[in-house]
């Protein structure tokens, strides 16, 4: 009976760093395949993993067992995509190796998740999983928990939702902190205190998530397109400026709607849930049109420059109108159920709101399949 050691590389480590495609068959393939990747990224956990799984192939030879050994590698977006170009390449390894059972090499739970995928293949005797030493001082585990955090999708993973949770946390206690501020006249200074907690947490959330998806690199680049913009005469600048605008006027107008109409309402109905939908209500027209003239700007621009609109633009803008539908919907419908509607506001015009955003992001996906088949066969007017 032949044994397939198997290592499994959901996040495509291999090929994004060492530029080695899966699958790799046999043992002096991994081990060439395993010194690529260890001279590429010496820290990178899945050498050791593969190594691993070459030691358990020469165990498995010197005790008479039929053996072969095999890596697969997925995709760096790790998920289906993943999943399905592993399953791909294990029917190739299948193919070639013939084996009759296997034993999964891994380096965590992440790859071990492809585990059903493998076992309605081939039947698995066996799971290693391979923990890499590390030094037990505290420079060690510093430096450890330093470079985890420059892994970009480690850093995404856990960063990005920690600073959702500090922004959304940090705005509620900002926004409840303020709105008692004005409710005492602006008397009550030390409350002036207690909104520096909910502007820490924006400000640390905003930054870590800039952090995470390199904004400061990226607000870099935008300058300097910026800067080359003004110099061509671009057009997306003044529409960019349009946009920002009404984006701030819209927040303005959103807080004083949510700080005046709040005056009128009972105490018992003064919550924090109703000022912010009465601060959604106000500001998303202004933010919807904002984004809608910027992405004018650029479709205008475009026009110029290279004589056609590209549909992607226009698609942007449908689906902005679109959001500002079925945003404001929402809102009426969930103003409705806590019992506070504004005069002329019933169920006819909510189900009209929510039914027009539904047929106008309808309307966004057709123009969407039907700009991009003609654009398809524009580039192939023969259809090969």
């Amino acid at each position: 009976m032949k044994t397939l050691v198997l290592v499994v590389d959901r996040d495509d480590d291999m090929g994004t760093k060492a530029g080695v495609n899966g699958p790799v068959i046999g043992r002096d393939e991994n081990l060439k395949a395993t010194i690529a990747l260890g001279l590429a990224d010496p820290e990178e956990a899945d050498t050791n993993t593969i190594l691993s799984g070459i030691q358990l192939y020469d165990d498995l030879v010197k005790r008479g067992i039929e053996a072969e050994v095999a890596t697969i590698c997925g995709d760096s977006h790790v998920g289906f995509q993943s999943d399905l170009i592993l399953a791909n390449q294990l029917e190739n390894v299948l193919e070639v190796v013939k084996p009759d059972r296997a034993i999964l090499v891994s380096d965590g739970v992440e790859d071990e998740s492809i585990y059903p995928v493998l076992s309605s293949r081939i039947k698995i005797d066996s799971v290693r999983r391979v923990f890499v030493k590390q030094s037990p001082s505290i420079e060690g585990t510093y430096y450890m928990v330093v470079k985890t955090l420059r892994d970009e999708k480690m850093r995404r993973r856990w960063i990005v939702p920690l600073s959702l949770i500090l922004i959304i946390w940090g705005a509620l206690s900002l926004y409840s902190k303020m709105i008692q501020f004005e409710a005492s006249d602006y008397s009550d200074i030390g409350l002036l205190s207690q909104m520096a907690w909910g502007a820490i947490g924006v400000v640390l959330g905003f930054y870590l998530i800039g952090w995470a998806y390199h904004w400061a690199e990226n607000v870099a680049r935008w300058m300097e397109r910026s800067r080359k913009a003004v110099r061509q005469g671009s057009l997306v600048i003044p529409f960019a400026i349009v946009a920002f605008v009404m984006i701030v006027v819209g927040i303005l107008v959103g807080y004083d709607v949510s700080s005046v109409y709040r005056e009128s309402l009972l105490p018992s109905d003064r919550s924090l849930a109703v000022s912010i939908l009465l601060f959604v209500s106000g500001s998303v027209w202004f933010v919807v049109f904002g984004v809608f003239a910027y992405e004018s700007g650029k479709s205008v621009t475009a026009f110029f420059q290279n004589g056609k609109i590209k549909w992607s633009f226009i698609v942007m803008m449908v689906s902005v109108l679109a959001t500002g539908f079925i945003i404001q919907g929402a809102v009426d419908a969930i103003r409705v159920l806590l019992n506070y509607s504004p005069q002329g506001i019933g169920t006819v015009i909510i189900f009209a709101e929510m039914i027009t955003g539904i047929l106008i992001a309808v309307f966004s996906s057709v123009l969407n399949a039907s700009l991009r088949s003609e654009s398809v066969k524009n580039a192939d007017p023969k259809g090969t």
